[in-house]
């Protein structure tokens, strides 16, 4: 299987270094990633009432990991929505 680094390459050749750096920038953005992330379940179990749900909840759960390590987050950055944190405090 390949690395993301190896997958960003193949789709955009020279341009990929630009494409993470437009993923960090993006969630520089400390209210955009917090809802990003509690949207995504980030910090959550996932949940639902039958398979169909489950699957869109890991889904949202796939797309936050991409988007996060595309921007070279680590996990100690989200500590906050893990412990409840949100973006009306």
């Amino acid at each position: 299987m390949q690395s993301l680094p190896e997958i960003v390459q193949a789709l955009w050749g020279k341009r990929s270094p630009d494409v993470a750096r437009s993923y960090a920038d993006a969630l520089a953005n400390e209210l955009l990633r917090t809802d990003l992330a509690v949207f995504c379940n980030a910090g959550a179990p996932i949940a639902g009432n039958n398979e169909f749900e489950r699957g869109v909840e890991e889904g949202k759960r796939r797309v936050w990991l991409h988007v996060s390590r595309m921007a070279g987050l680590k996990p100690s950055d989200f500590v906050t929505i893990a412990d409840g944190r949100n973006a009306g405090d």
